[in-house]
């Protein structure tokens, strides 16, 4: 079972630093990019399962689908109010980004047909899923993240894990077939790199570091060269593009068993933030 759970993390823009990855606006700035796209890019993810989930027989999987739409918009809500955060710190940006990536994904919409446009979200969601493996697994990456808006990462990575493998079973029961999830995942890479990365780059102009290479440095080789956190996840991601891939390949049960427990168990640090 896929559960939905209804988290207020209360986020407040006073309490919230300027710079609340690794106090550094190079990661600042990419995570909060990355947030700017979560808000409409789960809508898109909620569509393409929807409009195919007509195709699955399975009652199990209806359930599980169920719960990844509860989710997800779940994670598009909090994310929204971390982007009107960024938007108090000055991204006056926040809204055009979500404006032109609507745009981007509407266009997605009309010309990609529906398996091609539930490809694009299994390979998103297999980027979401290394990402929040690898944020469950490392304690520096926790530790990198302010407290005040750590919870918000750490839940959204848990349940980036329990529902990692929904939207890639729809679109085995939709017929999907290899090539198209392979071919789909190469122009996606590209796509969604290219959008982060002028993202990012517009937050840091607002910022008034971008060119200033000296005060972003370090987050460079923190994120790329060690100790690396994107560029190890490189072996994962080439992963699947093996024919047998599925994402339950990847054994996180005991890692996503820690932190339900950490962030919801009795004594969990959300258990009270959650409601009923």
């Amino acid at each position: 079972m896929i559960p939905r759970r209804d988290v207020d993390f209360g986020l407040d823009p006073a309490a919230v630093p300027r710079d609340w990855a690794a106090g550094c606006p190079y990661a600042t700035t990419m995570l909060a990019g990355l947030s700017l796209l979560f808000p409409e890019g789960e809508r898109f993810f909620v569509d393409s399962v929807k409009q195919l989930r007509h195709e699955v027989d399975d009652p199990a999987l209806r359930e599980a689908i169920a719960g990844f739409i509860g989710q997800e918009a779940m994670h598009g809500r909090e994310h929204r109010v971390l982007n009107d955060i960024s938007a108090a710190h000055g991204h006056a940006e926040a809204a055009m980004v979500e404006r032109r990536l609507r745009g981007l994904l509407d266009l997605a919409r009309r010309v990609l047909p529906k398996r091609s446009q539930l490809a694009v979200t299994c390979a998103l969601e297999h980027f979401t899923a290394i990402l929040a493996e690898n944020l469950l697994g490392d304690p520096r990456q926790q530790a990198d993240l302010d407290p005040s808006v750590r919870a918000l990462w750490m839940w959204h990575a848990l349940e980036e894990s329990e529902h990692k493998a929904v939207a890639f079973d729809v679109y085995r029961a939709a017929g999907g077939g290899y090539w198209r999830r392979a071919t789909t995942m190469l122009y996606t890479t590209a796509i969604f790199f290219a959008v982060l990365g002028l993202v990012q780059a517009r937050m840091m102009v607002t910022r008034r570091v971008l060119w200033k290479p000296w005060t972003w440095t370090r987050g460079v080789r923190t994120m790329w060269l060690y100790p690396a956190y994107f560029t190890r996840m490189v072996p994962a991601y080439l992963d699947y593009f093996r024919p047998r891939f599925h994402p339950n390949d990847r054994d996180t049960d005991a890692l996503l068993a820690r932190w339900r427990d950490a962030l919801f168990g009795a004594d969990g640090a959300l258990v009270d933030r959650a409601a009923a």
